[in-house]
């Protein structure tokens, strides 16, 4: 009989996140205070979990809501301008 141990990296998730965030506000051309404004997210908050820091459901949440919104409103404004 043989024993496997499980190790779960607890941050990874969170660093994962991070990266994500950081990659899609850039890509947005957007600041983080925009983000915070957007999210309703404190910009102290977006510093710290782009950083890597722990996150809530519910900051992760409201974030991608946020970056989704923005992404929808600026290819709107995108596509109105070239019409």
């Amino acid at each position: 009989m043989s024993t496997i141990i499980i190790t779960v990296d607890s941050v990874e998730p969170d660093r994962l996140f991070a990266s994500t965030v950081r990659a899609m506000r850039r890509s947005l051309d957007v600041t983080r205070t925009q983000l915070a404004r957007a999210s309703g997210v404190p910009r102290r908050s977006i510093a710290a979990i782009e950083a890597g820091g722990a996150t809530t459901r519910a900051e992760r949440h409201d974030i991608a809501i946020a970056v989704s919104w923005l992404s929808a409103n600026r290819a709107a404004k995108g596509l109105a301008k070239t019409d």
